[in-house]
């Protein structure tokens, strides 16, 4: 297994307001959530596989099926696609969505 931080961290937008909004599919229909971090800032995340190794100071906030979309203030910033998406995060602005193919 590799660690979280040996991938590769993406852009996943920006906010004025600390939240990015997560919509994705789930088996009941369309799901929402709201990604919050710790301050107003630019956020990443690190984009893993199935088989990445995530921190123990992490905890998972969302869990999404097919495909996941990411809104910041003003834009889509980010979409996924795979069988199964799980979204953690840790501290201020720690953030990691695993895709599982």
């Amino acid at each position: 297994m590799k660690s979280y931080k040996e991938y590769e961290k993406k852009y996943i937008g920006m906010s004025d307001i600390a939240n990015l909004i997560l919509a994705g599919s789930s088996d009941n229909g369309l799901k929402l959530a709201v990604l919050h971090f710790g301050m107003d800032n630019d956020y990443y995340a690190y984009i893993v596989d199935a088989d990445a190794e995530i921190g123990e100071h992490y905890t998972k906030v969302a869990e999404f099926k097919s495909w996941l979309r990411i809104y910041d203030d003003s834009f889509l910033t980010q979409e996924f696609n795979a069988n199964k998406i799980s979204v953690y995060r840790a501290g201020e602005m720690g953030c990691i969505i695993q895709l599982f193919k």
